[in-house]
């Protein structure tokens, strides 16, 4: 049974949690918590890493790297939160970091609240194409308002599987490469992007980085993972297609339970 998984472990990890929020304060960053529960457990003779760096894959492509947080006994994925409380948001990206470690057990703690808070976390892996499939399904039909409906259609669903595939939780150059990856796959002439130039008063006035794709030189696909997608300059974005003449743009934001593609027309 899963909730018997590393049970022991699980247990001593959850006592060592509770050492470290009773003696410390609710304002430090994260790290400081973590150096607290590393240097506990590696005195309980308890192998412990502190951010290491796990290569990620998308289907047989490597995408990027992530850090964790602290792995335990090369079994136990361990992710520290500072909030006033754990969200959805946060669990979907544990669950995430399960997957790439190829984990079943992991635990969430929160050191930000007003008492302590942390969850076991589970990851039963499933066959891959049966998650894609009930996401696509979800799709809307194509819509004739798209200037091009099957293309446009072809690229969120490309979208949609990335983020079933992988998940909420890693950084913005992962999700890029991997909607590169999955766009091509899907026979999509699709051109990797690296900065953009922002527009005032129609003329450029500086370059900023930002990977995004360019694909049949019909549509921009803008893959983020921000906290808020209205962190996203929207407008900057449509000068930019606009310069580059470009009609069509995605914007999907990754860090998020549920992927809401926002198109974008000039």
């Amino acid at each position: 049974m899963t909730d018997l998984l590393n049970k022991e472990l699980t247990g001593t990890i959850i006592g060592v949690y509770y050492d470290v929020y009773n003696g410390t304060g609710r304002t430090y960053p994260e790290y400081v918590y973590e150096n607290a529960m590393l240097g506990d457990l590696q005195g309980l003779h308890i192998p412990c890493r502190r951010q290491d760096e796990y290569r990620v894959f998308y289907k047989d492509r490597l995408v990027g790297v992530q850090q964790l947080d602290l792995f335990v006994a090369d079994e136990v994925v361990v992710e520290l939160k500072v909030v006033p409380s754990l969200t959805p948001i946060h669990r979907a990206q544990a669950i995430s970091y399960l997957k790439v470690t190829g984990k079943r057990v992991g635990l969430l703690f929160n050191f930000g609240g007003a008492e302590p808070q942390f969850e076991r976390l589970y990851f039963s892996p499933r066959t891959p194409e049966d998650d894609v499939d009930a996401a696509i399904r979800a799709l809307p039909e194509p819509s004739i308002s798209y200037l091009t409906p099957e293309i446009t259609y072809a690229i969120i669903g490309g979208l949609f599987e990335v983020h079933t595939l992988l998940g909420p939780g890693f950084i913005h150059r992962i999700y890029a490469n991997a909607c590169y990856y999955e766009l091509q796959l899907r026979g999509l002439d699709v051109g990797a992007q690296k900065a953009y130039q922002v527009i005032y008063h129609n003329r450029p006035v500086g370059k900023i980085k930002f990977g995004h794709l360019r694909v049949c030189d019909l549509a921009f696909v803008f893959p983020v993972a921000v906290q808020h997608i209205n962190d996203v300059r929207i407008n900057n974005l449509k000068d930019w297609m606009r310069v580059q003449d470009v009609p069509l743009g995605i914007l999907a934001n990754f860090q998020d339970t549920s992927l809401r593609p926002v198109v974008l027309r000039i």
